[in-house]
């Protein structure tokens, strides 16, 4: 009883909005729709870049990877985790035979700058160089650690992919590295789709 009434009560109100002239009309739509508009949802939300890559060779020649990408951070991000793992078979069993001299064909070495340092030749925010093996890792950051503006991700890498007549002496070196930002988006209810946001970066904007 108290839904039918409410409705009915809502269709009078927009009957005599509609008797009444001009903007007067139609702020009294406009305050009406207002007042009945579900409130914005605020979810976090991920973004995720990076690069993975199988490297193949079936040479003595290591192949050379390299690549980079710009993030865009602003106030609004409240962390920064980045994924690092390198695979490098048999990497031990050479280094013992021939010392360290392979680390310089088959690494992988990632980082991560915050603006304008690497142009003026300053340090990284983050760096991981594998030569050997590295299982899966992660590195977080709060919000305290991150400023706004373009950060730099990039990697550097070589190795080696041999596909043997044996499948047992087949190796292929690889590695894959990603960030993750973390950062608040808005849902509005009756223009957005439930998987659809707008990020409160752009709202500010």
């Amino acid at each position: 009883m108290t839904s039918t009434r409410a409705f009915g009560l809502a269709l009078s109100i927009l009957m005599l909005s509609t008797t009444l002239t001009g903007c007067l009309g139609l702020a009294v739509q406009r305050e009406f729709m207002e007042s009945i508009r579900d409130e914005p949802i605020v979810r976090n939300t991920e973004e995720t870049v990076g690069f993975d890559y199988t490297f193949e060779s079936n040479s003595l020649d290591s192949v050379l990877y390299t690549n980079e990408t710009i993030i865009d951070f602003d106030d609004t991000i409240s962390q920064l985790v980045i994924d690092f793992r390198a695979q490098f078979p048999y990497s031990s069993v050479l280094d013992e035979l021939v010392g360290n001299e392979t680390n310089e064909y088959r690494y992988a070495h990632a980082k991560i700058w915050k603006p304008g340092v690497r142009e003026s030749g300053g340090e990284p925010f983050w760096e991981v160089k594998a030569t050997q093996d590295f299982p899966q890792q992660k590195f977080s950051f709060p919000q305290s650690d991150l400023i706004s503006g373009p950060w730099i991700f990039e990697v550097e890498a070589r190795g080696y992919g041999v596909t043997a007549p044996i499948d047992q002496a087949s190796f292929y070196d690889h590695f894959d590295t990603y960030a993750t930002i973390t950062k608040p988006c808005i849902v509005f209810p009756e223009s957005h789709d439930l998987d659809e946001c707008t990020y409160l970066s752009d709202l500010q904007s």
